[in-house]
């Protein structure tokens, strides 16, 4: 590159560098794409943050729910013990009584607590508390009469309904109190939805201006470089230098091509670790939850946080067992549930006489559907070990997930226990089977309950809105 040639060649590189500080508009197209970037990639961060802002918000309208629920169950277990100790005069009842009205008045400060902030919320919570605390103070003085020798003062004195009407109107006015709770958070979701639509479109007319500038001033440039380029015709006739261009080309392709594998490779890495994070995370919630039953006297309390604790090893062992194929967007059934239920197995039937089979067809599913349905088939499998065998009854649980008669991916999951004589409506109402319900409702599925021919309890769901992903494989041989 010395000599004639090579000032020939420094010399051109000066009239294009003079070329562009000729062009002040050329500098302008550049900065005009960078603030539109700079704009996409806020209005992205700020999409983001509205997401996480949202799932707080429906986080915190559950545990209120939740609170307000645990509240009107106390008012229930007091009111059945206050009839009941007036009508047997059975102490146990008195005692039960006097423990759940204890307890009502820390549910009453802690739903209190909840709402601070919210005035409508505030005003309704003391309505309850007011109504409460008559109930309360009628109901004392019942009971101190009949403690005092006159039942059937005490029991005149809470009216032929035993404060039934009392109950009816706390019980609509906490009603009223979830419904409000509900609004607010469909208001909210509803403003997030529309700031979000807006702040999409923002997005994606800042990456197409920024696209459009780039083009423009690419195709500007590319013009510019080719009458430069026109203009070499003796350096580019030298056959030595054109191979020395390809070779440096060539080996600059080469290391960027093994810097991507390497990039790529780290990803493959990062989102297998981020998967096993998450179950680790929530592994150690379990645990936590685990210790803190140790330490709580109350079963309903005791049972609660068992309930939650299983969950969360479910969910734990969904991520963790998450393992995706080589296109790093889908995982196959058959080779991802059954190592789920496998865990199941080991963390709630381990010391049971209870067998867990599972006939899994292979097909393709996306990650977020995979793991939607290793929650699902956790929970109930979870309700069948609870409820269909009892007192350590032995027997088993079948799980299948097919194509029906229809192609409609279905879940059975069957079980020889106790049947369902009893139980449907608990089934029915508990907060897993609200889960796996809302959970089915994604794909346009429902869950049904039934006996089983065989004995005990038949559980059949419908996906009719799950479509099998497809491999890259199949998505090449597509668009051929």
């Amino acid at each position: 590159m010395n000599g004639p040639v090579g000032a020939m060649h420094v010399m051109q590189w000066r009239r294009l560098l003079t070329g562009f500080s000729e062009r002040p508009g050329r500098g302008l197209a550049i900065l005009i794409s960078l603030v539109l970037i700079v704009t996409a990639a806020v209005s992205t961060i700020i999409l983001t943050r509205g997401f996480n802002n949202q799932m707080d918000d429906v986080i915190a309208t559950y545990r209120v729910r939740e609170q307000a629920d645990s509240t009107l169950a106390l008012l229930n277990a007091a009111h059945s013990n206050q009839r009941g100790f007036l009508l047997t005069q059975n102490p146990a009842f008195l005692d039960l009584y006097r423990t759940s009205s204890s307890h009502l008045d820390e549910s009453l400060n802690t739903l209190n607590e909840m709402t601070r902030g919210n005035s409508r919320q505030q005003v309704i919570v003391s309505q309850i508390q007011g109504l409460a605390k008559q109930k309360q103070q009628k109901v004392d003085s019942a009971i101190a009469l009949s403690l005092a020798g006159n039942n059937s003062d005490a029991l005149a004195s809470l009216g032929p309904d035993f404060g039934i009407g009392q109950m009816d109107e706390i019980k609509k006015t906490i009603n009223g109190f979830l419904a409000e709770e509900d609004r607010r958070l469909i208001a909210r979701n509803i403003a997030m939805d529309d700031l979000r639509f807006w702040l999409t479109i923002a997005s994606i007319a800042a990456l197409g201006g920024a696209l459009i500038l780039a083009y423009i001033l690419a195709s500007r440039t590319k013009r510019y470089v080719r009458k430069l380029t026109e203009g070499q015709s003796t350096l580019l006739s030298e056959k030595s230098q054109l191979e020395e261009m390809v070779q440096l080309r060539t080996a600059e392709l080469e290391k960027a091509m093994m810097v991507a594998t390497r990039e790529r490779a780290r990803v493959e890495t990062l989102l297998q670790d981020s998967d096993h994070r998450i179950g680790n995370s929530l592994a150690t919630v379990s645990s936590l939850l685990g210790i803190q039953m140790r330490d709580v006297s109350s079963e309903e309390i005791r049972a609660a946080l068992g309930a939650a604790r299983d969950r969360i090893q479910t969910i734990s062992s969904a991520h963790r067992r998450l393992r995706l194929g080589k296109d790093h967007e889908t995982v196959r059934a058959d080779e991802y549930l059954p190592e789920v239920i496998a865990d199941l197995k080991d963390s709630h039937v381990h010391d049971r006489d209870i067998q867990i089979s599972a006939h899994i067809e292979p097909i393709d599913l996306s990650s977020r559907d995979a793991t939607t349905l290793g929650i699902i088939i956790g929970e109930l499998t979870m309700n069948a070990i609870k409820h269909a065998f009892p007192h350590n009854r032995t027997g088993s649980i079948a799980i299948s997930l097919a194509h029906d008669v229809n192609g409609v991916v279905a879940l059975d999951i069957a079980d020889d226990g106790v049947g369902i004589q009893k139980k449907l409506q608990k089934r029915a109402s508990g907060i897993g089977s609200v889960i796996v319900a809302q959970l089915c409702q994604q794909f346009g599925g429902e869950v049904n309950y039934a006996a089983n021919p065989s004995g005990g309890t038949l559980v059949t769901v419908t996906f009719p809105s799950l479509q099998s992903a497809r491999t890259p494989e199949e998505k090449k041989a597509e668009n051929e």
